[in-house]
Order: structure tokens, then sequence, then C-alpha cells
């Protein structure tokens, strides 16, 4: 599951703050594959942690995200289970998270289901060893799992930009892999990555972002569109202020 990292910026989906992480993650995103799929998390630090994992199942309304926590209180909605659930990390090790979506009867397999995974670390003592991290602030990962459809919808969105700002509406049922590129010709190396961006666009999902600096009042820029599956792709410039559509309303 290694995904771009300057994905982590673009999917704006990240619920820690910007400070110093107790644990590491290997993605900030993830998608299930037969159902399954894992995160990685890595003790960073020279005490063991112990790791809490909560889950919230997630749908787009309007175009922003509604999350609903799956807790002891609706065990019967639950279709994902992580494992471990909660376990204690060594300093430097690292431990594997499965996470498997179990659908209920009649699920619908024509749109993309997804959920937030929350990893929470706490420093674990054994009883009675003095505990310096006592007041730490537990800062951890919330990332998100995509179960795809068992097919891509087609291209569905409106998607424009302008100045500081891109905005991509995806009104399919499918999420949506898009690359942006203002790189001058013949940029190469590490040179692109001031002027090129991932992000994801989930199904249903009215995004607005702010480009890196490196990006901004561009006049215009190369947009590389892709569904899970590859089955449906499309290459497009995209002039500074234009809107490109293929929605046709409901």
């Amino acid at each position: 599951m290694k995904t771009n990292t300057k994905i982590l910026g673009a999917l704006m989906m990240a619920v820690a703050p910007l400070s110093s992480h107790a644990i590491g993650i290997d993605s900030m995103m993830g998608f299930a594959d037969n159902g399954k799929g894992h995160f990685t998390i890595t003790n960073s630090e020279d005490y063991r942690q112990f790791i809490q994992v909560a889950m919230s199942k997630v749908t787009t309304q309007d175009g922003q995200f509604v999350k609903t926590p799956l807790t002891r209180h609706n065990l019967s909605d639950w279709d994902i289970t992580v494992r471990p659930a909660r376990t204690v990390i060594d300093p430097q090790l690292q431990k594997d998270f499965e996470v498997s979506y179990q659908p209920k009867a009649g699920a619908d397999k024509t749109k993309d289901h997804m959920y937030q995974v929350t990893f929470v670390p706490t420093p674990y003592f054994a009883k009675g060893k003095a505990n310096k991290h006592a007041l730490q602030v537990a800062v951890g990962f919330a990332p998100y799992f995509i179960v795809p459809a068992e097919k891509d919808a087609p291209l569905n969105y409106d998607m424009t930009f302008k100045g500081k700002t891109f905005h991509l509406h995806n009104y399919a049922d499918t999420y949506l892999h898009a690359v942006l590129d203002t790189c001058p010709t013949g940029t190469v190396g590490n040179d692109r990555q001031a002027c090129n961006k991932v992000l994801y666009a989930v199904a249903g999902r009215d995004l607005n972002i702010t480009l890196p600096e490196g990006m901004q009042n561009a006049a215009s820029m190369k947009v590389s569109l892709s569904t899970h599956h590859m089955t449906y792709k499309d290459d497009m410039i995209l002039k500074s202020g234009q809107t490109l559509s293929t929605h046709k309303g409901a």
C-alpha cells in the first residue's frame, strides 16, 4: 500500500495537526484488494506505545464528507474490521494492521465504499515506572480506506482552476485519480515536485484545494484523470479560468 507522499497534502484528509508525530504510517490512503488491505504503523520513539484504533464510515452529502463512527452502539452496521484493534508497539519497530471489508447482504457493488481508520498512540509504561511523557499530547493519523466498486463509473466531473485554487467536483459513484502538472517543458527529477501534484477526488466529493506555491498563477496546467480499474482515462490542458465538464446534471 505505497502511496506518493505528495498525496498527503492533496487529499486534505489527514486529521492530525502539523506537529511532530510519535508514530509513522506508510500511507494516508488505502484501497481494498479482494476485500482486504493494510496500514503499517511505525513507533519512532524510544519508548513503547499503546495504539488504539477507531473506525468511521464515510459518505458524501452535497459534496462534503459525512462521517459515522462505528461503535458498540451500532455493531450491526459494521462492515469493516481492523486487526489488531489495539496493541503495543516497541521502540523503533512497526506493525501491520489489516483492514477487512465484510459486505452486508445486498451491498451496492456499483459504487465505492469509504472508511476512515484512526490510529491514536499513547505512551505505554510498566506499572510504577517513571513516565516523563505523561503529559504528552497524542498525535496520530486517520487515513482513508476505499473499497472500490466492481466496475468504474464513467467520468462525470466539473473542473477549473485560477490563481491559487483548483476545483474538482466528482459526481460519479467511483473515485478519480488526478495528476496536475504545471511544469515547464524539460523539467525533470526533483524539480518536478514543485510543479506537480497528485490527488484523489472520492465519489461525490466537491474538492477545493490551494495549489502549492510553485503551481499558483499558472496560465495553464496539464490534467490526467483515471479511474481505479483504468477503464476511463483522460488527458487535457486546462487553462486558467476555464471550466471543463462532463457533468450533464441529475
